[in-house]
């Protein structure tokens, strides 16, 4: 089944859900210095997943079983001044 992640096309098996694409992504950005720096303070990545244009709740990560065409984008914690 195709669906796209980050403005890329995949292949994923049909009843893949959601939380297996957050730890495929999670383990992708896991040295990313801000990332380890979040997870070393606060236990997680706060990478925020935005599905089909809606941000999805972590605790519902587990339970949405993707979809055909499916878009799966996540956000990038950053900050500034």
């Amino acid at each position: 089944m195709k669906i796209t992640v980050s403005g890329k096309p995949q292949e994923i098996a049909p009843g893949t859900r959601l939380i297996a694409l957050v730890n495929q992504l999670e383990a992708r950005v896991k040295n990313d210095p801000m990332i380890v720096s979040l997870i070393q303070k606060t236990g997680r990545s706060h990478l925020l997943y935005i599905l089909n244009g809606t941000v999805v709740k972590a605790e519902d990560h587990p339970t949405i079983e993707m979809q055909e065409g499916d878009d799966l984008r996540y956000v990038h914690p950053f900050f500034g001044g």
